[in-house]
């Protein structure tokens, strides 16, 4: 795919926009959990991982070494899997309360994925 890479570099960026937007909401205490903001909940900054990740793989997307190429499958693949974690973590219900769940919880599994499968389409001139 010619611009696999150049897409790949988007999504990085979708993603960062994407952690700083509400996951959830939990009415009963009015908390509007972001990735980067947990309220006054235990649930931690689970958007700097995503950030940090996605903006390591947006410059691996950027270099045209092969090693680049297949480090960021590492990372995309890390990152799918943290944003399924944060899925799993943050819309449980507990306590026979349940999370409203918001666009970015799912936004950030939809661009991980994305990412990952970009990551498997290189632009490699092969000699």
């Amino acid at each position: 795919m010619k611009h696999s890479q150049t897409i790949g570099i988007l999504l990085c960026l979708a993603l960062i926009y994407t952690t700083t937007q509400p996951f959830i909401i939990i009415e009963s205490r009015n908390w509007v959990i972001t990735g980067w903001n947990p309220v006054g909940s235990s649930f931690g900054q689970s958007g700097k991982f995503l950030c940090f990740f996605s903006a390591l793989s947006a410059l691996f997307f950027a270099l045209p070494y092969i090693w680049a190429k297949r480090f960021n499958m590492v990372f995309g693949a890390l990152m799918l899997a943290w944003a399924f974690r944060n899925y799993l973590i943050l819309a449980t219900c507990q306590m026979g309360e349940c999370p409203q769940r918001q666009w970015a919880l799912y936004g950030c599994i939809f661009l991980s994925g994305l990412i990952l499968l970009m990551t498997f389409l290189p632009k490699i001139k092969v000699s």
